[in-house]
């Protein structure tokens, strides 16, 4: 506990970004090929959260009913959304007009209470897509898309999941898994041990009512237990919210090809070398400018045979980045590490934005992360890394936040592509824009890449 609490007092340790990625760090991929599929690959998917904050707007709706930008084209394009189908009776039996404040409010509450009770369903289980024959939720989309780049004849896919959510989860699943016996999705939850204490603004232990310390959920950096449990050789991670519509789900086919194939090829570098270090036949000016122009770790002593071995074996990440359109979130640095400079997902959160110079950097960045990431968690012996033992802890994250109306700070672990990661190897390979299609608000169903591409055009 006191280890914990002073972790409160140090507070969030702010990253030494070097400079923003260029195209000078991103990896270019020629040849993209299918080998990786040699190996087994499960698609993991982080979907613990509600769809509360995805509904939030409409909450404040029916509680303040003033009519805003956002609520305006919520109605005006209300039929455009593939969960109308489901409240479409609703509103013609009773004659609701969706121009009218009174029955706007009662629209509202059918979506997010009274009728789907959508505030309450986790992400993953409310409708996103519209089709002739159907309407898709995010786990549908998952499922298609794992099709078209995993193993043929055995689909894996582990989802995260909150408890509360066991049922409904299974109860879809099983329905969307019909006749499709070559595809397996298993399912995990956010280990309670991960959960973290949370203190008053004095940094104190915080108190239940009850007399005891109040426990959190430590973010999704936790989830390296989970991705750490996995059997697999490959991992893709994308986050529940990130799909598109099928007819435009060619570019992101392509691109986790990509990812994966320019993963394993230098996968296979490493290995090679580690294999040369191991026998003694090695050439430590090769591995040097391996280590420098392939993995962009650029070193502040000579390199040695020990901290070779050291730098190679590794987990390996390859992420996709898009350009940066301005979404908030974490994004591509070259970040000191006090021996070395390397590539590292970060946060805004880790970034001291009031030293003019970092801000400079930060504002300055083109790319950003769409958590689109593709693992290779074996080591040359084909062993599997222990992930835990790569995370860097001090790269946790406090947050404000209120229980029962009483402000209080909560700790999250390091990131799950953050923190948790940061001693991996981290190759960045630019993805379109295209395949990068979040839903944090309804609306942004009403975005392009939500809807068929005919209807676009």
């Amino acid at each position: 506990m006191e280890e914990i609490i002073e972790k409160f007092r140090t507070g969030t340790h702010y990253m030494n970004i070097v400079s923003a990625v260029t195209e000078q760090e991103l990896m270019n991929v020629n040849d993209v090929s299918e080998e990786y599929l040699g190996q087994k690959c499960v698609k993991f998917v982080p979907a613990s959260g509600a769809a509360t904050r995805m509904f939030k707007d409409l909450y404040t709706f029916l509680e303040d009913r003033k009519e805003t930008d956002f609520i305006s084209r919520f109605f005006d394009q209300l039929e455009s959304f593939a969960f109308y189908e489901d409240i479409k009776e609703y509103v013609e039996s009773n004659q609701l007009d969706k121009n009218i404040t009174e029955d706007r409010l009662k629209i509202a509450d059918s979506v997010i209470k009274s009728k789907l009770a959508y505030g309450s369903l986790p992400k993953a289980l409310i409708k996103v897509h519209t089709y002739e024959e159907n309407a898709t939720t995010p786990i549908d989309e998952h499922i298609f898309e794992g099709e078209q780049y995993l193993n043929k004849d055995a689909v894996n896919l582990h989802f995260t999941i909150a408890k509360e959510h066991e049922e409904l989860f299974n109860t879809y699943v099983k329905q969307a898994l019909k006749e499709k016996e070559n595809i397996d999705i298993t399912y995990s939850f956010q280990k309670t041990e991960t959960n973290t204490l949370a203190v008053d603004m004095k940094n104190q232990p915080f108190y239940l009512e009850n007399g005891e310390l109040f426990y959190r959920p430590g973010g999704h950096g936790a989830l390296i237990e989970n991705l750490n449990d996995l059997d697999a050789d490959v991992i893709f991670i994308k986050n529940i919210d990130n799909v598109c519509h099928k007819s435009q789900v060619e570019d992101t086919i392509k691109s986790k090809k990509e990812l994966a194939s320019a993963g394993l090829e230098v996968q296979k570098q490493i290995n090679g070398y580690i294999s040369d270090i191991l026998s003694d036949d090695y050439n430590l000016e090769d591995i040097a400018l391996f280590i420098k122009e392939n993995l962009n770790i650029t070193l502040k002593s000579a390199l040695t045979k020990e901290k070779a071995l050291a730098l190679l074996n590794r987990p390996l990440r390859v992420c996709g980045m898009v350009k940066n359109s301005g979404e908030p979130g974490g994004g591509p640095f070259v970040v000191d590490n006090g021996d070395y400079l390397d590539l590292q997902i970060c946060e805004a959160a880790e970034i001291n934005l009031k030293d003019e110079e970092k801000q400079k950097i930060f504002n300055s960045s083109k790319y950003f992360n769409p958590v689109d990431i593709v693992c290779f968690v074996k080591d040359h012996k084909g062993e599997k890394f222990d992930l835990l033992n790569y995370s860097n802890e001090d790269r946790y994250f406090i947050s404000e936040k209120t229980h029962q109306g009483k402000e209080i700070k909560a700790l999250e672990h390091p990131g799950l592509w953050n923190g948790a990661m940061h001693n991996w190897n981290t190759l960045f390979v630019e993805a379109p824009l295209t395949t990068f299609n979040p839903v944090k608000t309804v609306n942004d169903l009403l975005r392009e890449g939500h809807r068929d591409v005919l209807s676009v055009r």
